[in-house]
């Protein structure tokens, strides 16, 4: 074989190592897991920006409130098998990832719209809410200087046949009043009981007696409702949306669908319509703001109210939070930020508040398409990788630049030209193959052979047989002879053949007594030093210089490293043994441990 197709068999075998390409692999593993698990959510909120209201100045500092619907985190002590833990884990970690890039937006309160706990209407004890209640404290830590309000859900509490007044007990010493009237920069905000609104208007329904007719009950939301007061503009936040028709839109920034009217187990979409009117007749709000829904909407109503805009008409807006915790209901989860400032109290109709929506990541993306995409990438690119490495040990790879360079005939063994020979260093040719009975001849290699040398052997006479090379050992740091006769640069000793490369023929001359060595002289200066950043500064009263160089890579070092990095024989050996499909495996799995592992790390790192 020729030196230049030796150095191609040998680049190719370094390129295509094992060790190599799983190492490779491994770090891009590394990569997609990081941006699966921390990159996307900080992509998904890095264009998310607190709104500024139109009567905003530029002296005046907004307050930024934080809108959280249904997070429902899941309560630990239900799931028992492996695949729920597992679900159960996944979900958590994608609930503490998004409340981290989203309170990376510095808040000054975070109020939350319902269902905080999936389960919290299952609780039958005050003990197990209270550690159900400091589990989400630890999901969804809060700064010092951070409040927050808590609006009851249905699944916090309980409604209709799933009722639960120990849980309403428990939800009022945990998370807070089930109505309450706050109020924030100059904004009253009411937080209404939905769920108990809900069971207390199907009681007044059942005795047929009007909301003005009703007595309301003791501590209940139809009281606190009647009793609000305020001159502030009014902000009102209920978990349940109101009333409005089936066939209204709920704009574009809705997945799909709309809110229609409906009842379930222990859950409402919608308050009736005369609890809506109800509620806009006796707060006026300026604008409302829901959840229980999962997806956003958008909904204006439009109700007639003494001393409100043209015409006694009132133009209230709804918005219906998306759910900041996955959902099957919808694609990718979300927030709302809204922003207040101080009303003008010369205009009818203030512009003191100012909302936007705020997306995060879809889940479904990070662990089916993002994962299992890349988990196909890595099969894909690992077999291909086992059938050219296979074909680059077939014999047949080594076989065909030999016949391209030498005759099949005989070649006398007096014959005073150059004999070369081919060998293995790793398989000897066996006396009993067809090539090597004929004197001369070339001998193949099998098709574990590694690279081969080409050697001159001096003349011979036929008197003295002599083998045409002897078996070089396969490790460099074999005992040998030293010769002084060849610099080692130039030449390599091999018992009594010297191996040559046509790079260094250029250093051979003719002389009397026949071709000498011609040493280079190698110069100190290296020409390729790559860029230097140099400065000048004075200390003491002298200049001074320095200079900053980049470090220089030589080709020669990054093919020692790959060399390094190879797998040698031995794993030649035992790819051949185990062949492509068990090699694919065994190298996925190689992979996708240090996959696995990191992301267990990870895992218990953010809980």
């Amino acid at each position: 074989m020729g030196l230049a197709a030796r150095r191609s068999s040998r680049a190719s075998s370094r390129l295509f190592s094992r060790t190599l390409i799983v190492n490779v692999l491994r770090l891009l593993a590394v990569v997609v897991l990081i941006w699966g698990e921390f990159g996307v959510y900080h992509w998904s909120v890095g264009s998310c920006t607190w709104p500024t209201p139109s009567e905003a100045t530029t002296s005046e500092k907004p307050s930024h409130i934080l809108l959280l619907s249904d997070t429902q985190l899941r309560n630990p002590l239900l799931h028992k098998t492996w695949s729920d833990y597992f679900s159960h884990l996944t979900y958590t970690l994608y609930l503490k990832r998004s409340w981290h890039v989203a309170t990376r937006l510095k808040p000054n309160v975070v109020l939350f719209l319902g269902d905080q706990l999936a389960s919290g209407r299952n609780v039958v004890s005050q003990s197990e809410y209270q550690q159900y209640y400091e589990t989400f404290l630890q999901t969804f830590p809060l700064e010092e200087n951070v409040d927050a309000l808590y609006v009851v859900g249905n699944l916090d509490v309980g409604m209709g046949l799933t009722h639960h007044k120990q849980a309403r007990n428990a939800f009022s010493k945990t998370f807070g009043a089930l109505n309450q009237q706050v109020v924030i920069h100059n904004h009253t905000f009411v937080l209404l009981d939905a769920p108990g609104l809900v069971d207390e208007d199907y009681t007044r329904s059942a005795r047929g007696i009007d909301y003005n007719d009703w007595k309301p009950l003791r501590d209940g939301p139809v009281e606190f409702v009647k009793n609000v007061y305020t001159d502030n503009p009014l902000i009102l936040f209920t978990h349940i949306p109101l009333w409005r028709a089936d066939t209204s839109s709920c704009g574009l920034l809705r997945e799909r669908g709309t809110i229609k009217m409906g009842v379930g187990h222990g859950s409402q979409h919608l308050l009736q319509h005369h609890t809506t009117n109800f509620l806009i007749d006796n707060l006026q709000p300026s604008i409302i703001f829901s959840g229980d829904n999962r997806d956003y909407c958008e909904h204006v109503h439009k109700r007639s109210v003494s001393g409100r805009g043209p015409d006694n008409v009132a133009v209230i807006p709804e918005i219906t939070v998306k759910s900041f915790s996955p959902s099957r209901h919808i694609r990718r989860p979300g927030f709302q930020l809204l922003s207040l400032t101080n009303p003008n109290p010369t205009r009818e109709f203030d512009n003191s508040f100012a909302h936007d929506l705020c997306l995060l990541p879809d889940p479904g993306f990070i662990y089916w398409t993002l994962y299992t995409r890349f988990a196909c990438f890595i099969v894909l690119l690992l077999t291909l990788f086992n059938m050219r490495k296979r074909q680059l040990l077939s014999p047949h790879h080594f076989l065909a630049p030999l016949q391209s360079h030498f005759p099949t005939a005989d070649i006398p063994a007096s014959h005073p030209s150059l004999i070369t020979a081919a060998w293995s260093p790793y398989a000897p040719p066996t006396p009993t193959s067809p090539l090597s009975s004929l004197p001369g001849a070339m001998r193949t290699p099998n098709a574990f052979s590694g690279p081969t040398f080409r050697s001159a052997s001096r003349p011979e006479t036929p008197r003295q047989p002599k083998p045409l090379l002897s078996p070089m050992p396969p490790y460099p740091d074999q005992e040998g002879e030293e010769d002084l006769l060849y610099s080692p640069p130039y030449a390599s000793k091999t018992h009594m053949y010297e191996t040559w490369s046509a790079d260094h023929l250029e250093h051979l001359e003719e002389s009397e007594n026949g071709p000498r060595v011609v040493t280079p002289i190698h110069s100190s200066n290296n020409s390729r030093k790559g860029w230097a950043l140099s400065f000048t500064f004075v200390f003491r009263g002298r200049r001074h210089r320095m200079a900053i160089r980049a470090p220089w890579v030589s080709r020669e070092a990054l093919k020692d490293l790959i060399g390094f990095l190879g797998d040698g024989v031995a794993g030649d050996v035992k790819f051949k043994r185990r062949g492509i499909l068990r090699s694919t495996i065994m190298d996925f799995a190689s992979v996708a441990w240090v996959f696995v592992g990191i992301w267990t790390v990870m895992a218990w790192w953010s809980l």
